[in-house]
């Protein structure tokens, strides 16, 4: 276990805490002091990995027939940030992000609030793409007297790593600010209802079609993407989102191509688990289309 990670009592899927032969590790970040609306999402790594542990492993949809129990997974735990400071939480985040990709790890952040993002981004190479799946843009300069809240994390994206290397999806509540720098940074982005016309797996496709091949691939889902029918305990719920169904159509296609993934937003008083259960059933599938992907290239 690398330093500045707290150890957990229970992981995800039961996974091992040993690194050692782990292809696949998963981190939390328990952090959610710029939440403006729901507080709770720094409890959102130990629900998450709670309902995983209630979950089939193995993948039957959409012909995954595959089992997230045979990828080598280990869960190093919680990165150890600040409870109070974004600026903080980032450095600590980028520092552990950056120990795994070194050791050519891929990884599995779960959140915590969407500012964790920015952290780990920091620490990948400059020409690393993210696909944003999220009901906002997250575009602001700043919100509430800081430029690190989870309102302006993709704002601090675009600044890194440009405007070409962001692709979100899912969105349906921007602010005028956000959207007209949208327009002048030529930000791609897919609302609900281009998912509902065109059809998830055509969106995911055209994202494929869109992404330059060779570049490192990072998902990044904020949970309030999905409709609140679905997913109502996250931080700042939007109606009028994506079905589970669709977010799972879009993660299956575009696995192959990812090494990065993170879970943000689960903020889980706010049910009685649905939420957590939609986010650990996500990380599954992300294992199981990485299981499959590798059995094809063989």
């Amino acid at each position: 276990m690398p330093e500045g990670v707290n150890a957990v009592l229970d992981t995800f899927l039961g996974a091992s805490t040993d690194t050692t032969n782990a292809e696949f590790v998963i981190a939390g970040v328990p952090f959610d002091a710029t939440s403006t609306f729901r507080k709770g999402a720094a409890e959102g790594p130990a629900a998450i990995r709670t309902a995983s542990q209630h979950l089939e492993s193995f993948c039957l949809l959409e012909g995954l027939k595959d089992d997230a129990d045979s990828m080598p997974l280990t869960d190093i735990g919680d990165i150890a940030v600040s409870p109070t400071s974004a600026k903080s939480m980032l450095q600590s985040v980028e520092q552990i992000v950056n120990t795994l990709h070194n050791q050519q790890r891929k990884i599995i952040l779960l959140g915590g609030e969407h500012s964790i993002t920015f952290g780990a981004v920091r620490a990948l190479p400059r020409d690393v793409i993210l696909v944003h799946f999220d009901a906002h843009m997250d575009l602001r300069e700043t919100y509430s007297g800081t430029p690190f809240s989870h309102a302006c994390v993709m704002r601090r994206v675009v600044e890194h790593l440009g405007p070409s290397n962001l692709f979100q999806v899912g969105i349906r509540a921007v602010t005028r600010e956000e959207y007209d720098y949208a327009q002048e940074q030529k930000i791609k982005y897919f609302t609900t209802q281009d998912v509902e016309q065109q059809g998830a797996q055509a969106i995911a496709e055209h994202l494929l079609s869109s992404i330059p091949f060779g570049p490192p691939l990072y998902i990044s889902i904020d949970m309030d993407v999905l409709d609140p029918a679905f997913a109502p305990a996250v931080g700042n719920p939007e109606p009028g989102g994506l079905t589970t169904l669709q977010l799972l159509t879009m993660l299956r296609t575009l696995t192959p191509r990812a090494d990065f993934l993170d879970i943000t937003e689960v903020t889980p008083k706010y049910d009685q688990g649905t939420t957590a259960l939609c986010a650990a059933r996500l990380v599954i599938t992300y294992l199981c289309a990485k299981a499959r992907y590798q059995k094809e290239m063989q």
